[in-house]
C-alpha cells in the first residue's frame, strides 16, 4: 500500500465532510498538496486547520491549492 494511499484513506476517514479533493505527496519535503475542486472543500479544510496541523502522521505541512486563491499553508506543530 503506497503511503498517499494511505494518507487520504485516514484523511477521508478523520474529515468526511470535506468532499473531493486531488491529493499529491511530496516525499523530498514531506508534503501533502490538496487542489480542491470547489471553494467550499477549501472553506472546510482551512476550518480544519489547527486539527491538521496537529496530526502527528509525519507530514510536516499541508498546502491547500485552489485557483483563483493564495495557498493555505498549514505546518505540523510539532510538539515540545
Amino acid at each position: 500500500m503506497s503511503p498517499l494511499l494511505i494518507i487520504s484513506q485516514f484523511l477521508t476517514h478523520k474529515f468526511p465532510w470535506w468532499g473531493i479533493c486531488q491529493l499529491k505527496f511530496d516525499p523530498k519535503y514531506n508534503t501533502l498538496y490538496m487542489r480542491c475542486v470547489n471553494p467550499d472543500t477549501r472553506r472546510a479544510i482551512f476550518k480544519e486547520a489547527s486539527a491538521l496541523s496537529n496530526l502527528d502522521i509525519g507530514i510536516e505541512r499541508f498546502i491547500v491549492v485552489y485557483p483563483g486563491y493564495p495557498d493555505i499553508i498549514i505546518p505540523y506543530a510539532h510538539s515540545q
